[in-house]
């Protein structure tokens, strides 16, 4: 499989909001716009129009899992800060990443035992963050749980 091209760069200003541009090689090659508010052209959508901040602010998590995110991974309770460290679990098909970081193209699935998922659902999805291999902070670990259907009453656990 083929890894993604970078769609573009996300920055922010230092009052913390985000800005946006499509990279040169993705419109070149006839990449898509990531939202009907931020069409494809050579433009910057800048922190103080404020379209590219609630595009990608709208990616995360609100409320309570917002919070324990925050509070698990000690992190400032910015949207920049909060994509910096999930972007690459964010709802939907995009990822947040930083420059040097693409994404994976690996995925494991394993089916999970009917106790595994009860302790799962106890949790809330609280879980503790390990050390990243490469000793840069840490990362999140990342379970996404998928029914196949109803009726082969097998859930199954990505990783």
């Amino acid at each position: 499989m083929e890894r993604p091209e970078p769609g573009g760069v996300l920055w922010r200003n230092p009052l913390g909001y985000m800005g946006f541009r499509y990279d040169d090689q993705w419109l070149i090659q006839s990449g898509f716009a990531i939202s009907y508010t931020l069409p494809l052209g050579h433009n910057d959508f800048t922190p103080e129009d404020g379209i590219a901040h609630r595009f990608f602010a709208n990616l995360l998590p609100e409320g309570g899992a917002r919070e324990q995110i925050v509070r698990d991974l000690k992190l400032a309770n910015t949207d920049f800060d909060l994509l910096r460290a999930i972007g690459g679990e964010c709802a939907g098909a995009l990822s947040a990443l930083p420059v040097e970081q693409r994404p994976s193209t690996e995925y494991k699935y394993h089916p999970i035992t009917d106790e595994e998922l009860a302790n799962m659902v106890a949790r809330r999805g609280q879980c503790t963050p390990g050390p990243q291999p490469n000793g840069l902070g840490f990362l999140w670990p990342v379970h996404r749980i998928s029914a196949r259907s109803w009726y082969e009453q097998e859930p199954t656990c990505y990783r």
